[in-house]
């Protein structure tokens, strides 16, 4: 199978849970975290490794786990407003950030002559998964410390 399909299907499955999850009510931080395990499977399915992988999961754990802070203050103290510029603000940095990371980790794969792919399927896959966990923890942790209300 070509990369395109797998990563238009796991896209699919991904927002279709998403709506379903806000349509339900669902609590939205068990939720994510349980999505991130989507893209995982669809990377092992497509003869790809996780160790391949680790530098983009990094990245995306980093990145969006931290960006889940602002975005869910700013809309605390803000409303949709706060939500969005936290969101725009905290990308930034976040990405940054979790670039520093995603780098560091590829340098030391390299320096112990661990593959490291940066193949588009894998990096891609990877970062989406990442992010999924990083951010479904994040909200996972606002849902344990009452924060839930922001989130409806």
């Amino acid at each position: 199978m070509k990369k395109a399909p797998y990563m238009i299907v796991t896209m699919a499955i991904i927002i279709a849970i998403g709506v379903a999850a806000l349509e339900y009510r669902l609590a939205l931080g068990p939720v994510v975290l349980g999505l991130g395990i989507i893209p995982l499977t669809v990377l092992l399915i497509s003869g790809r490794t996780l160790r391949a992988a680790v530098p983009d999961l990094a990245f995306g754990a980093i990145d969006t786990g931290l960006l889940a802070i602002p975005a869910l203050g700013g809309a605390a103290i803000f409303g949709i407003a706060g939500a969005i510029l936290g969101t725009v603000i905290g990308d930034a940095i976040t990405d940054g950030i979790a670039g520093f990371f995603e780098g560091s980790i590829a340098e030391w794969f390299r320096r112990r002559g661990i593959e490291e792919s940066r193949e588009a399927l894998t990096s891609a896959l990877g970062k989406m998964g990442g992010c999924l966990l990083g951010g479904g923890f994040v909200l996972t942790i606002a849902l344990a410390l009452g924060l839930q209300p922001i989130l409806d």
